[in-house]
């Protein structure tokens, strides 16, 4: 297997309701140079697939006699609208600045919100918010936000309109902070407009997402950042009525796959039913739930880990280790894109280890051919709040092909194994190390691999997990790649997209008043030890953990004489392995393949 593999893949995502049967993209890679992402938009219906576009078509919507979706006009995004009975895609928008999101009513009527202004890549720009940039998008506009129902603009505020319905009550509803202080808190709040004002509904503290309208309320999904750990609420508002909450838990499907590309609607979403349908983690599975009020939500079988559904679950995109997502209509797997590429990845074998506290850490690991004793990598999986499971990961198929047995699992703060599970309460570097070696120790006991070759690797969190582990445990690692990680807190605290709160919600910690637990939480602290060969990963416009702190590892490691080398990625995010240009994911997994050769 190589990694030129990956130009074979196919990536479905974008599931939506159609009228016949499910809408969905389908992405493939078009090589070139450079090579491009090429998706189409597509339905079953009829027991087979019909493409309906050639060309971009982000977030489709179906409403009466057309299908909805952004697409990119020269610079900038504008909602087009397709013909259920054929032909080209026309504009429905003209906004100069370009559309940001889009909602459509029962009658085919178009809400958008567009910026007020459009600021000049090569100018000077003035903030006087937070935050001023983010991941995938780089700095961002203070200018305010306009909203427009069709030819009428009904408001313009700032922060910024993230989320919009139309109610079932007649009136239109919005997810957007309260003001740029609630903000940069991640502080979201529910709004009514109707009758030409604006009026406050909900603020309940934490973040707010995943805005639906059903017959008699909405839901939505609330994130209490100030309770550490990535659990969340489903709440239900019945219009006019007071909250209630549904369900509580690891919401969404957060199990690592580096095979989606795309977007995938996980809910909350109503059925025909009334119920309100969603996914969880669980266990390294995305499961469906459906809830209502004054009963417990139930499980919804599909055999299958699920990453997105719609039409009230009749429809899913279901995945497993060795498959990427493919289609599942009224029960039946009805579309595969990578059906051809089956029997290249293999399954892992689960085992778990049990810790001196009690519980069990659940782990797999994926054997390469021939007896062994094999060299072996612990890869670490980012978040922390986040977990491995039924979800392929080319990465890791690629190294097992190459020789290398990959031991993964889910130590304590991953997703999945419930609240107290995944809370570190401050405790990085302490309880999960604890973890990740007893698990290591206990693959090296079960399995044939080899202690004396032994790698460490990860990215974003398990960046960070990976210069922690081989600066406190120096005799431990052969050699290590880290990737897109975190080395300094206290300079991450203002240079990250998500400083601030993500630093108080893991560490309880601000520079000026705990700098010494900052530092005590950084490897930096401990790069003195390090003694693996170590390459360094990192995009430069990842903005969640930004360059600099890959810069500052590999600096600190070659000024100690530890062999290093850093691979430093032109125009990439921090999305790079998942989602960036082929040929650079290609080259980035290269270098990988080339570092454990040369040091593993």
């Amino acid at each position: 297997m190589r990694p030129e593999l990956l130009y074979k893949l196919r990536f479905l995502s974008g599931l939506a309701e159609g009228p016949r049967g499910p809408l969905f993209l389908v992405t493939r890679i078009v090589e070139g140079d450079p090579p491009r992402y090429e998706t189409r938009l597509a339905a079953y219906e009829g027991g087979r697939v019909r493409y309906l576009s050639r060309g971009e078509a982000r977030n489709p919507v179906w409403k009466g006699s057309f299908i909805y979706f952004l697409r990119k006009e020269g610079e900038v995004s504008q909602v087009f609208r397709l013909p259920l009975s054929g032909g080209e895609p026309e504009p429905v928008t003209e906004a100069k600045n370009g559309v940001l999101g889009f909602a459509v009513d029962a009658r085919g009527r178009v809400l958008y919100w567009t910026p007020e202004k459009r600021p000049k890549p090569d100018l000077p720009r003035v903030y006087e918010a937070w935050p001023f940039k983010f991941d995938g998008r780089g700095l961002l506009d203070e200018s305010p936000v306009e909203v427009y129902f069709g030819k009428k603009k009904l408001f313009s505020r700032f922060p910024p309109v993230e989320e919009a319905v139309f109610g079932e009550d007649g009136a239109i509803y919005f997810l957007a902070a309260r003001d740029a202080r609630a903000r940069a808190r991640w502080e979201g709040t529910l709004w009514r407009y109707e009758d030409g004002e604006l009026r406050e509904v909900y603020t309940p503290g934490g973040m707010l997402h995943g805005l639906a309208a059903g017959p008699e309320g909405l839901a939505l999904v609330r994130f209490p950042v100030e309770e550490g750990g990535l659990f969340a609420e489903l709440v239900y508002l019945p219009y006019g009525g007071a909250p209630r909450t549904l369900f509580r838990g690891h919401l969404g499907n957060s199990v690592n796959s580096d095979v989606r590309y795309g977007a995938y609607r996980q809910g909350p979403a109503f059925g025909e039913d009334g119920r309100v349908y969603f996914l969880a983690t669980e266990a390294g599975r995305g499961v469906l739930y459906r809830a209502e009020v004054g009963r417990e939500p139930e499980r919804v079988a599909t055999g299958k880990s699920v990453v997105a559904f719609a039409h009230g679950g009749k429809a899913l995109l279901v995945e497993d280790f060795d498959h990427g997502p493919r289609l599942v209509w009224r029960g039946r797997e009805v579309y595969d894109p990578n059906a051809r590429l089956k029997r290249s990845f293999g399954r892992p074998e689960a085992f778990s280890y049990r810790a001196p506290e009690g519980h069990e850490v659940p782990g797999w690991v994926l054997l390469p051919d021939g007896e062994g004793p094999h060299p072996v990598m612990l890869y670490i999986h980012g978040g922390p709040h986040t977990a491995f499971g039924e979800a392929l990961m080319f990465e890791l198929q690629l190294f097992a092909a190459a020789g290398y047995a990959v031991v993964f699992g889910n130590p304590r703060g991953s997703t999945g194994y419930g609240e107290d599970y995944a809370r570190l309460r401050g405790r990085w570097g302490e309880i999960d190390e604890a973890d990740l070696l007893g698990l290591l120790e206990e693959a090296l006991d079960r399995f044939p691999l080899d202690p004396e070759r032994v790698g460490v690797a990860g990215g974003s969190y398990g960046g960070y997990m990976t210069n922690w582990l081989t600066g406190r445990h120096p005799e431990r690692f052969r050699a290590a790649v880290t990737d897109r990680s975190i080395s300094n807190w206290l300079s991450f605290f203002g240079a990250s997209d998500i400083g601030p709160p993500f630093a108080r919600m893991q560490l309880f910690a601000d520079p000026w008043k705990d700098p010494e637990r900052l530092w005590e939480k950084s490897p930096l602290k401990y790069a003195h030890r390090v003694k693996a060969p170590t390459l360094v990963v990192h995009a430069e416009e990842d903005h969640r953990c930004p360059i600099d702190q890959g810069e500052t590892w590999y600096t600190a490691l070659l000024d100690r004489g530890v062999k290093t080398r850093f691979f430093r990625v032109p125009g990439e995010g921090h999305e790079l392995s998942r989602s960036g240009r082929p040929d650079r994911r290609v080259a980035r997994l290269k270098a990988y393949l080339d570092w454990w050769r040369e040091h593993l």
